[in-house]
Order: structure tokens, then C-alpha cells, then sequence
């Protein structure tokens, strides 16, 4: 397949899921083409959870999702697409995996699971080890372990709690439910303690997604080999990065995708995305800021671009009458949210004081 990845000048995006695999977004491609768009954006194509309706919930970075037809139908998609003119574009999730994934789905984390810190995959991840006693908070009882200690069952080697599953540590299989429980590298806890025990970085305040270390080369090259290779073959013509502020580098994240594309590709960079192939960003932009111009990309997914839109469908005349409306609800009180600045800084602390203290 040879590769003709251009700039595209309208997307039009898919959300891929069980319902609407790669056959069924191959079979709406001439529809697609027929109105005008130069390129398909993709929602995540990697293995995800079973039955996820998003795909931002990956388990493995080294295969495309089975649910959706896997890689042979995924390439089926970007010849038809070819064929019609359009390219694709994928969106990549390099933040977070799912946690606690079914059974052995996560493999890195299940094996950091069973073999705590000194497992090579323990890099993978931002885990507090002085934290918890060594252990890792598993936030997924629905209350108290002493109120759920009945539901907890060993069967074939794992700690099953519900749908869950666990692994063991190596030769605590038989031991009695409470000395084994204590012999983990993890901890199992009712869901609350999430908020102030949490000893893992996650996304945003979502516990079920753990954070990937990416800026760790590493782990970059596991995470990254196989979109590489979709990007090497023409599949793939460009890239939507998904929440690059989660990142600890977003900056070097996206210089190294730049490198590891243009090696991959043998394209030279053009300064306008990853080494010609085009790469945007989910960032968003406060007011006054400005996306780095040292980062590779062509540029935001477009939400300060939509602020502008969405303005010219807002009457101007209707702000004093909502102001007057806000400041008598919330109370007089600057302190209290009796004007806007204040509730801004009340609210921006109580998420990183709370939301974020994890």
C-alpha cells in the first residue's frame, strides 16, 4: 500500500465499538467520500476492554482490538478508504491503560500485580511503593472488606472478586483468605478510598485508568511498535493524541512519536506534524495560551477553534442578564462565589486538594 497522507481538509469521525466494527465503517466509506471529507478519524483501534463502547481503555498496545475485526480488516478499511480517495487517522491513547483489566488482559499490570516492584513492567507505571505498606490500592470493593469478604474466592490460581480477578503471588495459593489477601502486592479496598489513599497515578479522577510512563523509552517503543508499523504500511496517515497534558513530558513525548514516525516512515520532517504524517493534539488551551511551537504537531484537535464558533451562536446581549442571574444564585459573597474569579479559584483547589491529591 503506498502511503499519500496529505493534509487533510475535513474529518469526519468514527466511533468504532462491538456495534460498528472496521467492516461496518468500510461498507459507509463511499457514503463518507461522497460528501467531501479527505480522511476518516478513528476512535482508539487497540485492544481494549471487551464490550468498550469508547476504546480509550486499552489493555494492549501490541494488538489491534479483536472485537473490531482485528488488524486484517483494519488494513481491509485503509485500502477501501485508498480507493476512495480518503486517508485515516487514529486516535492513540498513550496516558493510561485499564485498571484492574479482565482477567490477564493488562498483562504488564497483571504481572506487576504478582510480582510487585521488582517485575520489569513496574516502570510502566507511577506507583507510589512507600505508600500502602508496599502495596497497591485496588479500589474496586462496593464497600468495606469486612462487608465483602464473602464475595472474595480463589479459583484457578487468581483471586476472583465478582467480574474481577487478581493474580497471586507465587506460592500463596493455599494459604487461608486472610493471610493471603496480606501476602499480595496489593490491596483490595471499597472504592472510597480512591479519593485519599490512591497510590497510582490515574486519569483525571477515573481509578479504572492507570497511567503509563511513556517518557520512559521503553515503554515508549512497547506502546508505540505497533501503531509504527500500521504508520510504516500506509494504514494509518496520521495521528489525534489523546490528553497530552497528562503526560510528565508532553513536550518530549511528542518529539520522540516525531523521530519514531520519521524513522518508521523514512519520511523527513516537514515541521508540520510527525515527520510529514499529520499529528494534532487534545489540548486545551486556557485564555491567554498558546500551544508550544516547539511541539511537532500541526496543531490542537480544535476546541479553542470551536470557543470562536460556538460564539457566533451566543447573543453578546444576554451576559448581563445571566451575571445578575449567577451572582444572586451563588450568594453575595465574593468569597463564596459571589463573582466569577473567586469560584475559579475555589473550584481549581478543591480538585487538586481532592480530586487530584492521588
Amino acid at each position: 500500500m503506498t502511503a499519500d497522507p496529505g493534509t487533510p481538509t475535513a474529518t469526519y469521525r468514527l466511533q468504532l465499538q462491538p456495534a460498528f466494527p472496521f467492516a461496518a465503517a468500510e461498507r459507509a466509506v463511499p457514503y463518507l467520500a461522497s460528501l467531501g471529507v479527505s480522511h476518516l478519524h478513528l476512535s482508539p483501534v487497540l485492544e481494549a476492554v471487551p464490550g468498550s463502547s469508547h476504546g480509550y481503555d486499552v489493555v494492549d498496545h501490541s494488538t489491534v482490538r479483536a472485537e473490531l475485526g482485528g488488524e486484517e480488516e483494519l488494513r481491509a478499511l485503509a485500502r477501501t478508504a485508498r480507493a476512495h480517495g480518503l486517508g485515516l487517522i487514529v486516535d492513540i491513547v498513550p496516558n493510561h491503560m485499564a485498571a484492574p483489566a479482565p482477567e490477564r488482559l493488562n498483562a504488564p499490570l497483571w504481572e506487576v500485580l504478582r510480582d510487585g516492584p521488582k517485575s520489569p513492567y513496574a516502570r510502566w507505571f507511577d506507583i507510589d511503593w512507600q505508600a500502602q505498606g508496599g502495596k497497591v490500592l485496588l479500589p474496586v470493593l462496593g464497600g468495606p472488606l469486612g462487608e465483602e469478604w464473602e464475595r472474595l474466592r480463589v479459583e484457578d490460581g487468581v483471586l476472583r472478586y465478582d467480574d474481577h480477578a487478581f493474580p497471586l503471588r507465587p506460592g500463596t495459593e493455599g494459604l487461608p483468605l486472610a493471610a493471603l489477601l496480606d501476602a499480595q502486592w496489593y490491596r483490595l479496598g471499597w472504592w472510597r478510598l480512591a479519593r485519599t489513599e490512591l497510590n497510582y497515578r490515574r486519569f483525571f479522577t477515573i481509578s479504572e485508568l492507570i497511567a503509563v510512563r511513556v517518557e520512559d523509552p521503553e515503554v515508549f517503543g512497547a506502546t508505540h511498535a505497533t501503531l509504527l508499523e500500521l504508520m510504516r504500511d500506509g494504514v494509518v496517515d496520521g495521528l489525534r493524541i489523546d490528553h497530552p497534558d497528562g503526560l510528565a513530558d508532553p513536550g518530549g513525548y511528542l518529539r520522540r512519536l516525531d523521530r519514531a514516525v520519521r524513522t518508521a516512515t523514512g519520511e523527513a520532517s516537514d515541521g508540520e506534524g510527525g515527520g510529514g504524517r499529520w499529528t494534532v493534539v487534545e489540548k486545551i488551551l486556557a485564555r491567554d495560551e498558546r500551544l508550544p511551537e516547539t511541539w511537532p504537531v500541526a496543531g490542537t484537535t480544535g476546541y479553542d477553534a470551536l470557543h470562536h464558533i460556538d460564539g457566533l451562536f451566543v447573543d453578546p446581549d444576554g451576559l448581563a442578564k445571566l451575571t445578575a442571574r449567577y451572582r444572586a444564585f451563588a450568594a453575595p459573597p465574593a468569597d463564596l462565589g459571589g463573582d466569577w474569579p473567586a469560584t475559579v479559584r475555589r473550584a481549581a483547589r478543591e480538585v487538586v486538594t481532592h480530586e487530584l491529591a492521588a
